[in-house]
Order: structure tokens, then sequence, then C-alpha cells
């Protein structure tokens, strides 16, 4: 049997490299010490020979590394490097920015896995082709790579299960979301997948138009609306207004946007753009707006009504074992681009499809989501309490405690949290206290066991002014509370009163 890391979290320097949660197809890594954190930014053999697993898309899987080795032996040519994509579309994007970012060609090779496609390229490209698996999201499965190892296609019986597990995926989303049905549902294989998604269909009304980051951006979305749009990215992480004064005044000054993009709430920070005010500002104006709501979930705010559409990382809280990477867009039926955007989320869905075994494991993991939404929100506010009054700490963060809670209270279900998501801030010692701390120690969020982090240090460890000038202090952590209860999380944090 698995072990359990609510009861038994991998948190020693001996636990260094193994996967959260313990399972071959986990999508986190334990990271135990604050130098850990230093040398898995900096690429010190110590620690990248030690980690058995990691995030999907940070980390290339080992078998997804295996299945590339035979792909190489296979077509490679001197001096190339292969690598697969899920289909022949994501292949020949990957291979255009090679192109565009160094002149580079590469070769594209069908696969006998679906639509599955070979990337051979120069070795030169290797960088450009992992920034691109990073940020693109359009990743080969562990599980997909697994089967294919293995020799053991998915036969008809397995394909079956994985399409009604699709089926079932979409109607529990759906049912979160009152203006969405499940056809209104598009499941991918990441939640970059997704953002990607729906980023390219905004770009082809727009192309010659920046897009809009509201609110401090979660690293990946930034980088892709950087590095993959020609006109870029304008930054309005940096606000005091929620966001609206900045844009009026983009506006005012003849400057259009192909789209804007926000998540409710932002990650680290926490906190809410002012989304009933520039929703009406963006249809007004026909701009597309799209918000990602990871971090709160449906099953504690509304954002679907606001926006023309929601993406959402289903590796998180939707799923919770944290052993399943996917991605979901749901449109909204009342966006004046809905009916454009129908027809065209299909085959932008097919390009980098939830495979059968993955949404089999998905669909299983989330039958209680609704309740362990509710029960990690609930926790994390009594934890997020209880930390203000505790004398080591600075400041915590948390939607319920922020200036911007006046922009997310409207979008709260009734029945709703504030999510599972805590920052804080210590007065000193913050590396003697990750060290110490004993829950799971590792990126991502959204599991069943909490999960802390060093998160400025470990998603902008080559930015950190940037995220300093935006409230990100480089030692601030981040906690994802799990099913444990407030007092043992406390105690298990060793955050003395």
């Amino acid at each position: 049997m698995p072990l359990d890391l609510s009861k038994n979290p991998r948190w020693r320097p001996e636990d260094l490299g193994l996967p959260l949660p313990d399972s071959p197809h986990a999508t986190s890594v334990c990271l135990p010490t604050w130098q850990d954190i230093i040398d898995y930014e900096e690429g010190a053999p110590r620690v990248m020979d030690a980690l058995q697993l990691g995030y999907p898309r940070f980390l290339i899987h080992p078998f997804v590394d295996r299945l590339f080795e035979q792909l190489h032996e296979r077509y490679a040519k001197p001096g190339e490097i292969a690598f697969a994509f899920p289909s022949f579309a994501a292949a020949w994007r990957c291979a255009n920015v090679v192109k565009e970012a160094s002149g580079l060609s590469c070769r594209l090779e069908s696969l006998d896995s679906g639509d599955m496609t070979a990337l051979l390229f120069p070795e030169e490209a290797l960088r450009i082709v992992k920034s691109y698996w990073q940020h693109g999201g359009e990743i080969i499965s562990s599980r997909w790579a697994e089967d294919l190892l293995n020799e053991a296609p998915l036969g008809e019986t397995e394909t079956a299960k994985g399409e009604a597990a699709k089926v079932t995926i979409r109607e529990r989303i759906a049912s979160a979301h009152d203006a969405a049905t499940a056809k209104d549902v598009f499941l991918f294989s990441s939640g970059m997948a997704a953002f990607f998604a729906i980023y390219r269909l905004i770009l082809e009304k727009n192309p010659d138009l920046p897009t809009l980051q509201l609110e401090f951006p979660y690293l990946d979305s930034m980088k892709l609306q950087s590095k993959f749009g020609s006109q870029g990215v304008v930054d309005f992480s940096i606000t005091e207004s929620g966001c609206v004064d900045e844009v009026k005044g983009w506006l005012a000054e003849g400057k259009g946007a192909a789209g804007a993009f926000t998540e409710i709430p932002s990650n680290p920070l926490l906190r809410t753009a002012n989304i009933t005010a520039l929703s009406a500002l963006f249809r007004e104006r026909e701009i597309p707006f799209v918000i990602d709501d990871t971090i709160a979930s449906a099953w504690n705010v509304a954002a679907l009504p606001h926006c023309d559409a929601v993406v959402t990382s289903l590796t998180k809280s939707f799923s919770g074992a944290g052993d399943v990477s996917a991605g979901a867009v749901i449109l909204n039926p009342s966006s004046p681009f809905y009916a454009k955007w129908i027809d065209l989320m299909k085959s932008e869905e097919e390009a980098s499809p939830l495979y059968a075994r993955d949404a089999i494991a998905l669909e299983k993991n989330s039958r209680d989501v609704a309740e362990r939404v509710r029960k990690s929100s609930k926790t994390a506010e009594e934890v997020a309490n209880l930390m203000q009054n505790r004398s080591a700490i600075k400041h915590v963060w948390y939607p319920k405690l922020s200036k911007t809670l006046p922009f997310y209270t409207p979008l709260k279900n009734i029945d709703g949290g504030y999510g599972g998501l805590i920052s804080f801030e210590l007065h000193k010692d913050s590396e003697i206290f990750y060290d110490q701390s004993e829950v799971c120690k590792g990126p991502s969020l959204g599991t069943n066991f909490s999960l802390l982090c060093p998160y400025t240090m470990i998603a902008h460890y080559d930015e950190l002014n940037w995220a300093k000038e935006r409230g990100a202090e480089s030692n601030l952590l981040r906690i994802s509370v799990g099913s444990e209860s407030a007092e043992d999380i406390l105690t298990q944090l060793k955050i003395s009163k």
C-alpha cells in the first residue's frame, strides 16, 4: 500500500528526491532543506541525481525519458535529440518555436500511438524544446509512456473506460459551474496545455496585440504569454485598484489588447483583481477575458459568469491525489466568443488529449472533490487565523485576510470558502524553520497531504528582484493545506505561540 503522507510526511534530509505522493506517477518531489532548493535551482548533481520524480512539465518523468531514448535510437541522426509530443500539431508548434528562436530546423516522425509525433531536433535546440515542454504543457504523460514502453497499447475495453471517465469528469466539472454544461468542458494533458489552447484562440482574433496579465501571475502563465505571442504581455501585477485603473489607462491611450488573464486568487500572494468591474470593461470593448480558478476552485467561487472562459489545473485539488496531470477549459455559453470557440476548441483538445488511463485515475480521484475542497478551505481558514497570532510570523497572505477581499467576496459561492493555500513570512530564520518543519516539502499544491515550499525561491529564483517588487519576498513560504487538522499542521510546522 502507498504511504499515507498525511500521517507519515516526507520531510527529513534523507527523504530528498522521494516522490510526493508515494506513487510511480507522482507530480511532486521531496526537497526537504532550504539548501536542497538552492541546489535544485542551480542544477547541482547532489540534488538532481537524487530526484526520483518531479513535476512532469519541469522534470521529464523517467518513463517519458526512456521513451525518448527509444525514439532516439530509432529515428535520430548524429547530433539530434528526440522528444515526443501528443500530436502532430503540438510537435509542429514546437518546431516553429525552435525555428523562430534559433533558425534551426527540426524533423517530425509519426508514431504508432494515436497522433503522437516524434520531434527530432539539433542538440543546440534542447533548451528551447525543454522550455516549450514546460510552458506549453503539451506533454506525454507517464502512464502513456509506460504503456508504450511495456508494448501494451490500450485495448477497446480500456479505451472505452477512458472515454466514459472523461464524460464523467466533464459532467463533474460542469456541475460546479452553473453557467456551463458538460459540452462546454474540454480536457487536456495539463493545466498549461489548457491555458495554451485558449491563449491560441484569443490570438487568432488579434495576433498583433499584446495580452494583459492582471495581478501576480503564475510563473508559466506569464512565461507563455511573453514567449509565444508576437506582441508579448503587459504586466499589471502591481496594482492598488484591482487593475481597473491600469487597464483603463492603457485603453485610454489607444492601446488595445488581444485578451486578458487573471487568477482567483493569485499565487502566491492570494490577491484578487476587481473581476466584476473588469468583466464589464472587457465585455464593453469585446476583449476576451480568461480566469484561472485553480487556487480557489469552482467549489468556492463562481468565476465563469464574469469571463469568457475559465481555465483550471485538474492536477491540483480536483485530483487531490497528486498522481495525475490534467487541465480543463470551461467555456461560458453567454460569451460573445462562444459560438466560434466551441467549434475550434475540440481540435485544440485533440492536440493535447487527456490519456485514457489518466482519465480513469482522475475520475476516481475526484469523486469526493467537493468534500475535500470544502474541508481543506475550512482548515486553511482556521490555520491562517491562528497564524496571525503567532509571534514568529511577520505576515500572512490569505484571501480572507487580503485588502482585495472586497473583490473576492462577490464571486464566492454561498457555501464556498477561500481555498486551501496560505502564504506567510517569518520575522527571521526562514531557512531553519523550513528545514525543521515536519510536513511534506516540495512544489505543487492541492494534495490530500499538506505541502510546504519556499515558493518565491523555487518559482522565481532567477528573478527574485522582480518578485520582490510585487510583494513576494525571497523568504516567503507557502503551504497547501491537506486533510490534516489545523492543530496538527501547526504542530508539524513548529510554530510557537
